[in-house]
């Protein structure tokens, strides 16, 4: 069966509906948090820290952070809604089956559910970006040029990895695992916070095994100007074409058994 991409639009448009509706609420949940760790880490513990010497090059901490704060936007904000989101729309809701009950198909409000996810992740993460521009810690065409389409990219990637925890959880409770040993192992390992080069030299090759140490690399390389790093591409490409599909089957199995 073929997916239509008006399917996929409509699915899509009934989310942002939703969140037009609430957009009060949906405005405050989706961009504290980021703004938060901005003014904490950013701001606040910013002054404190020394330049970083990085690859050759000096960036001041709060450069650094900011744009390991976007990274950490995008992990969570698409992970949980995917995940924990995803899992009430089908499990508790039957939305997704009250729409596969329409001219829709099943692929289609799947593929609309992964897009909303990683759109809404989009909106938060890139507003990041934006006030690091506004200060003048990153580089505006690397910003839009590069910036921009791989935050979605990488939304889309989390996004996938939380709509597999759905997929595969028997109860919403049970999200709790990849959450704990997958996610937050990423966000305190993977740099936000500190360079890679902090760590033992094992723990750096096991950094690089998770796909936000090639999404913060790729990030730092456009907006600080860090050197390139052609592994970190060919790494974030071999988990979407691994996560995007495997939780779309995984999730289609779900729903249809």
């Amino acid at each position: 069966m073929s997916v239509s991409l008006w399917g996929v639009w409509c699915v899509w448009q009934r989310y942002f509906d939703v969140f037009k509706r609430n957009i009060g609420y949906g405005l405050f949940t989706t961009f504290l948090e980021p703004f938060l760790f901005l003014a904490s880490f950013g701001f606040g513990l910013g002054v404190l820290i020394p330049d970083l010497h990085l690859d050759g090059m000096t960036v001041t901490y709060r450069q650094f952070v900011l744009a390991g704060i976007v990274g950490q936007a995008v992990l969570f904000q698409s992970f949980f809604e995917a995940a924990y989101g995803g899992f009430v729309r089908m499990y508790y809701q039957k939305i997704f089956h009250a729409m596969a009950m329409t001219p829709i198909t099943l692929k289609e409000v799947i593929m609309g559910e992964l897009l909303w996810d990683a759109s809404k992740a989009t909106f938060s993460a890139f507003s990041v970006i934006l006030v690091g521009m506004f200060l003048g810690d990153f580089s505006w065409t690397g910003g839009f040029l590069v910036g921009l389409p791989l935050v979605f990219l990488g939304s889309l990637l989390f996004a996938a990895l939380g709509f597999l925890a759905a997929a595969k959880s028997a109860s919403i409770d049970a999200i709790s695992y990849p959450q704990y040993i997958v996610v937050f192992p990423m966000f305190l390992f993977c740099g936000v916070f500190f360079p890679l080069t902090n760590l033992p030299q094992v723990v750096q090759w096991i950094a690089w095994i998770f796909p936000l140490t090639s999404f913060l690399s790729i990030l730092r390389s456009a907006v600080l100007g860090l050197h390139w790093n052609i592994f970190a591409p060919v790494s974030m490409l071999v988990w979407m074409l691994i996560l995007i599909p495997w939780s779309y089957r995984a999730m289609q199995k779900r729903l249809v058994h």
